[in-house]
């Protein structure tokens, strides 16, 4: 099976288990943005049973790819159906929908019935797997919970270069601010000066920028307000956590040891 980007591979894993091998296009660390598909990737995709995407204008643009090198027989999932139009995001600003431990639930139960959808004699074995990740998934909402409750209210403020965080701010009723609103789009001289005016007037000791893009306005816009940069992920990264699970609780970590 086929996903777009790495954090779906894993996900996807945890459900297909040993009998299915889940590749990422967008290998980890790259910039879904920007990723250019190869005629290796369409090769992959023709023999793929299940593909799957993020949607809600994350990677809409491999849809073409996608659709063009499937087979008839495969099915297509997208992970964030439904989401923007419930409200449980900010749209297209922001579709990072799994940094919500409960909305990545809600990734898992679409794969799981892709999966079913695609290989129905192996039914049983998805529910199974697919149960016992969304119970771990859900004590991993709880061991957030109580990291973050570790830092000081006053410093419940998450400082990112692009904005990726909208669903882990909303969930742990956590204030998100960033300087643009995806990699790749201008930073603006008025979104550096409120960002400096925010780290100031709260008294941050951190922000955070994600070690995988280039981060060097938002490390001077900290520096000049005297704050720390410390590392966040927001998807699976070459030289970071190799797991959905282990990426949350470093991001988790890293708030709870920087900011309070």
């Amino acid at each position: 099976m086929i996903t777009t980007i790495p954090v779906l591979a894993d996900l996807a894993q945890n459900v297909g288990g040993d009998e299915v091998e889940a590749r990422s296009l967008v290998p980890p660390g790259a910039d879904v943005h920007s990723y250019q598909t190869t005629p290796k990737d369409s090769i992959a995709i023709a023999g793929a049973s299940l593909v799957v995407l993020n949607g809600a204008g994350l990677d809409d643009f491999l849809l073409p790819v996608l659709t063009g090198a499937m087979v008839d027989s495969a099915v297509l999932v997208v992970a964030s159906k439904d989401m923007v139009e419930q409200g449980l995001g900010d749209g297209l600003d922001d579709p990072h929908f799994w940094q919500d431990p409960l909305l990545a639930i809600r990734y898992v139960e679409r794969i799981r019935d892709g999966f079913i959808q695609a290989d129905p004699n192996n039914a049983a074995a998805y529910r199974e797997r697919a149960k016992k990740y969304v119970l771990r998934l859900r004590e991993l909402d709880r061991e957030i919970s109580d990291i973050l409750n570790q830092v000081p209210p006053e410093n419940r403020r998450l400082v990112t270069y692009h904005r990726a965080f909208s669903s882990l701010g909303r969930r742990f009723s956590w204030e998100t601010h960033a300087l643009v609103a995806g990699d790749g789009v201008a930073v603006t001289p008025s979104a550096i000066l409120q960002l400096s005016q925010i780290i100031q007037d709260n008294r941050l000791p951190a922000v955070f920028a994600e070690p995988q893009l280039s981060t060097s306005v938002l490390e001077t816009t900290a520096n000049e307000a005297h704050a720390s940069v410390a590392p966040i992920y927001v998807d699976l990264a070459t030289g970071g956590p190799v797991t959905y699970i282990d990426m949350m609780l470093f991001n988790a970590r890293s708030l709870a040891e920087n900011l309070r």
